[in-house]
């Protein structure tokens, strides 16, 4: 999420509104953006409805089920997914990749 609140900007001038999409409580997800500080809505997937119809649920790991992925998902304004960038499970996805989808997307 920190990647993505450093170029919060150049997102915005590429015309995409960012949002964080967690499964944690709302009260969680929002405590941990101020930590952060974040900027842009988070929003709780506390139902795991997000990240089931958006394909980035993980069934198992570690012993945990029904986490998800970090993912960089890039949806328009017709709700058609645009971009997805899902990161191995260690890993981030790449914010200068998304960037550059959503300059595309713009440029169209």
């Amino acid at each position: 999420m920190s990647s993505l609140q450093d170029r919060i900007d150049e997102f915005r001038r590429s015309g995409v509104e960012v949002y964080g999409l967690s499964v944690d409580t709302h009260f969680a997800a929002a405590a941990w953006a101020k930590e952060l500080g974040i900027t842009f809505p988070m929003l709780s997937d506390f139902n795991r409805e997000g990240m089931t119809a958006l394909g980035i649920m993980i069934d198992e790991f570690t012993g945990y089920r029904d986490v998800s992925h970090r993912a960089i998902i890039i949806v328009d304004r017709d709700r058609t997914v645009r971009y997805v960038d899902v990161a191995p499970i260690r890993e981030l996805p790449d914010p200068d990749a998304a960037l550059n989808a959503a300059r595309a997307l713009a440029h169209g």
